[in-house]
């Protein structure tokens, strides 16, 4: 459908919020919390689409009160890292998550933050589906989340995540919400593991069975007409951008057909389009919608909670950037489904009867080569000179300790070296690690800095505010023996698109945003972060703050 226009917003004034001591939960208070993360949002997409957000997203912009300056205060700015510290209040030094993956010291190797050995992988029907462990939970988390919070200070309370990610559903509701769902890449329709249940519910597989139906052949046109002028849209054909699959980098973009007797090969590459474009948030909040009702959510008096997290503006926008015409396309489509969404959630429990948060796991960088063309030096670093300062650091430790290289190691920002190598050289791993840091950032360019494992472990100040970002992000348990950081304007191993993960403010900078009863609009410019959000809620709800949380409630109820 083609959006021919949207209302133009004025947005209120607002004074800084004022703290008051919390007070005793009215009777007719809000009975369900709403989590949303919309993965990879930077602040200026509520800004320079205010004038055309006239659904969920515009109801933060316009009734809520919004915080534009709020950043994540850790340096590791990736999903894993950023939901979590969402859904728990602490920094990633206290949950754990300190990336997408991390190293394991006691096993040596790197572990996906999602994984749990203990748990099994659901397949439709019900039956595990990987005989081998190693379904998604978070498992891995250190701390309480969100739905152990919201139950200890609401006994029965209940808790769903739905996610278009693993990751960002088990991991912004805490370690044991009721039920997780995150959308099948490899077979299509929603799943989960068996750390939350032994068997899909009726309710989802009987969504599960219709899906290919809304997305055989779908083609996706941009929903608005023009170039929404003023908004800072980018043309649609510009250099850096990378293509979704054969359907190429410009619009319209074919979803592929599956045919009359479709090969899983054909469902594979349906479901993979449903997650890498606006479809996968459709069915999202298609699925919240069903669960609401299902499972009556906010029905009692114990408050639910309804975590969420949209994940195409991060899928689409690692291939065409923040200020694409696609990006904004699917945080228009985003405003879209969030207001449906609230539609029906004013419907079944009232205005007043829930609250929602708005977030984002972290930023990005816009494309390197927009960059360039307006005088930035941005750039693009690939593996053949990942593997020219990986052979510096090696040649350099053999010639000062002899033997072999301890099995150095640079996937990502991280080196790693083989702690049982260095032993049996009699080596002292503070040195080995200290002469590859030293090498790594005196003669590769693209490295800024390095930090080793003792450093960030250390008891002194930290030398650099970037160090304090690094220590934020630093589980001795979890910590490879060498940490990075990256020039800034740098995209390590892109050909094309874009990409995150850096200490630098363009991949810290997010949202922060409440709407509801309590909240007055507006805008506030104090300090904030995505931490602060678990414990403005609890304050919002009237419940206790727990002690111990790196953040702090924003507001609290009247």
């Amino acid at each position: 459908m083609i959006r021919t226009s949207r209302k133009t917003w004025t947005l209120a004034a607002a004074a800084l919020c004022v703290l008051a001591p919390a007070r005793p939960r009215p009777a007719a208070s809000p009975r369900l919390v709403v989590l949303v993360a919309v993965d990879q949002m930077i602040p200026e997409q509520l800004e320079r689409l205010a004038p055309h957000l006239d659904g969920g997203l515009g109801r933060f912009v316009t009734a809520g009160r919004v915080w534009p300056a709020a950043e994540l205060r850790h340096a590791a700015t990736e999903t894993g890292p950023g939901h979590a510290t969402l859904g728990t209040g602490v920094l990633p030094s206290r949950h754990g998550i300190v990336g997408n993956a991390y190293y394991d010291r006691a096993a040596g190797s790197w572990r996906y933050c999602a994984q749990d050995d203990e748990a099994l992988l659901l397949a439709p029907g019900g039956a595990i589906r990987d005989a081998a462990p190693g379904g998604p939970s978070g498992a891995n988390l250190l701390v309480p989340g969100f739905a152990e919070r919201l139950r200890d200070a609401f006994p029965g309370s209940r808790s769903v995540a739905i996610a278009g990610k693993d990751r960002a559903a088990t991991l912004m509701a805490g370690r044991r919400p009721d039920r997780a769902l995150w959308w099948d890449r490899r077979a299509g329709g929603f799943t989960s593991s068996s750390a939350y249940e032994a068997e899909l519910p009726d309710w989802v597989l009987a969504w599960n069975a219709g899906w290919t139906a809304r997305a055989d052949g779908h083609l996706w046109e941009p929903c608005f007409e023009g170039d929404l002028e003023g908004t800072g849209t980018a043309p649609d054909d510009r250099p850096g951008e990378a293509a979704l699959g054969v359907a190429g980098h410009v619009f319209p973009y074919r979803a592929p057909a599956l045919g009359q007797d479709p090969e899983p090969i054909r469902l594979q590459a349906l479901a993979g389009f449903v997650y890498a474009s606006p479809l996968v948030d459709r069915f999202v909040v298609d699925l919240a919608i069903e669960a609401l009702e299902r499972l009556d959510l906010g029905a009692d008096g114990a408050v639910d909670l309804l975590a969420l997290s949209l994940s195409a503006c991060d899928t689409v926008g690692h291939r065409s950037g923040p200020y694409s015409r696609e990006t904004t396309d699917v945080i228009l489509r985003a405003d879209d489904e969030l207001e449906r969404l609230f539609t029906r959630l004013d419907e079944r429990l009232g205005p007043g009867g829930w609250i929602a948060a708005l977030s984002s796991d972290h930023g990005v960088l816009e494309l390197p080569e927009a960059l360039a063309e307006r005088g930035v030096g941005a750039r693009r670093i690939f593996s053949n000179e990942v593997r020219r300062s990986l052979a510096a650091v090696r040649e350099a430790l053999q010639e000062r300790f002899g033997g072999e290289f301890f099995g150095a190691a640079l996937p990502g920002t991280g080196l790693t070296l083989d702690a049982g190598a260095i032993e049996a050289a009699g080596a002292d791993p503070a040195q080995v690690r200290a002469l590859a840091r030293d090498v790594l950032a005196a003669e590769c360019g693209w490295i800024a800095d390095a930090y080793t494992w003792d450093e960030l472990a250390a008891p002194e100040p930290a030398r650099d505010a970037f160090m304090v970002l690094e220590r934020a992000s630093f589980v001795p348990a979890r910590a490879p023996d060498v940490v990075l950081r990256l020039q800034p304007w740098i995209v390590l191993d892109f050909r094309a698109g874009t990409s995150h993960g850096t200490p630098y403010p363009y991949d810290r900078r997010v949202p922060v945003a409440f709407l509801g009863p309590g909240v007055t609009a507006g805008k506030s410019f104090e300090r904030a972060s995505p931490m602060d959000v678990l414990p403005t809620v609890l304050a919002l709800l009237g419940a206790a703050v727990p002690e111990g949380l790196d953040g702090r409630p924003l507001l609290r109820s009247e």
